[in-house]
């Protein structure tokens, strides 16, 4: 039976795009384990403890930061298996240093998005001269790579989706939650805008700035309308976004909520009309199809991962991040669309597309296992 060793930076901690992807692949591992396909481990950088829901504590070891150690351990004990999975570009350099050690090691690298769309000198980029595979999650990133790495042959490239999570409890009903309405004091008459981001001053490219510098012009159109924006923020960019929210003149309009529990976020998803995150650096965007998953429209960035979660804009709009009056023209033929649009029929597409059972069988197709 094949041997698989997962490396990866977190997937318990703080929720994002990259740990959510993490837990459903070690997920899908450890189903392909059960079923006799594969004898999978996984070890992280960071992670402390396991939710073994997803992957069991006795083929689980988490390192807590402890980078030396984490480092040292699977140089020691990672000789056992056939094929290992480096989560991360950050974890490259551990699997530079296997392969070297053992050329027969089938190497593997997930490239997520930003961090292959240059290319990458010194040791972390050494893992792109001795990788045996790379899966990107999206094609926009798997042209990246070929652009950037023009000795990585068309059979190493695999495109590797991300998908709705394997526990994301999919809507039956797309009613509004009252509580919800009355906690923001909304008009269910009026079209309610959300995006679900981090708000960090480091990655000033969600395109939620530009949505609020719009809020001007489209409360003339749609009076009443409302914007929440979701997310745990750093100060410098809460501060940045509440001056864009007072230079603009949106405080009725905008609402900055803050972090959104896991047990209210289904319900902020059915709260609204439209989602809107005009992005432009997503290697994918796991947000969309959680949103399309509730029936909730999406508006999209073009210029990055984005087009593929929304089937290259069958299933959404996507407009230009960098043309302010693009991503007007998109929120208004989204909102005048919305009195046609079926969410029972979007749901279903999502979850046909981006399913976790669809994951799982592509992982065990790649792992070359029957």
């Amino acid at each position: 039976m094949k041997k698989v060793l997962f490396l990866y930076l977190e997937a318990f901690g703080p929720t994002g795009g990259i740990q959510k992807f993490n837990r459903n692949f070690l997920k899908a591992l450890h189903e392909l384990s059960v079923d006799g396909k594969i004898d999978a481990d996984a070890w992280s950088s960071y992670d402390t403890v396991n939710d073994p829901k997803y992957f069991p504590a006795k083929r689980f070891k988490g390192f807590a930061g402890n980078r030396m150690f984490f480092f040292l351990y699977c140089l020691l004990f990672s000789r056992k298996y056939h094929t290992v999975i480096i989560g991360h570009l950050n974890l490259g350099i551990i699997g530079w240093l296997l392969k070297k050690i053992n050329p027969q090691l089938h190497i593997v690298l997930i490239a997520h998005g930003y961090e292959v769309w240059t290319p990458v000198n010194g040791k972390k980029g050494n893992i792109f001269k001795v990788v045996d595979e790379i899966w990107c999650v999206s094609e926009f990133t798997k042209t990246q790579v070929q652009v950037n790495y023009p000795w990585i042959t068309t059979a190493q490239l695999k495109v590797f989706h991300n998908t709705i999570d394997a526990f994301f409890d999919i809507p039956t009903k797309f009613d509004k939650p009252y509580y919800l309405q009355h906690r923001y004091q909304l008009q269910s008459s009026a079209p309610l805008l959300i995006t679900v981001t981090r708000l960090s001053s480091t990655e000033m490219y969600k395109g939620y700035d530009k949505v609020i510098e719009l809020m001007k012009s489209l409360r003339i159109k749609y009076p009443n309308i409302k914007y929440l924006i979701a997310g745990k923020s750093d100060q410098q960019e809460y501060n940045r976004v509440k001056s864009l929210i007072k230079k603009y003149g949106v405080e009725e309009q905008v609402v900055l909520i803050g972090f959104v529990p896991d047990d209210e976020l289904l319900d902020h998803y059915l709260l609204a009309d439209l989602f809107v995150m005009p992005s432009k650096k997503e290697g994918f965007g796991i947000v969309f199809i959680e949103a399309m998953a509730c029936g909730l429209p999406v508006v999209a960035g073009n210029k990055d991962g984005s087009p593929e979660a929304l089937l290259n804009g069958e299933i959404g709009h996507l407009v230009n991040p960098d043309d302010i009056n693009n991503i007007e023209d998109g929120i208004d033929e989204a909102i005048n669309s919305l009195v046609s649009y079926q969410p029972k029929q979007l749901q279903q597409t999502i979850l046909s597309v981006f399913g976790f059972q669809g994951f799982k069988n592509r992982l065990q197709e790649y792992l070359k296992v029957d």
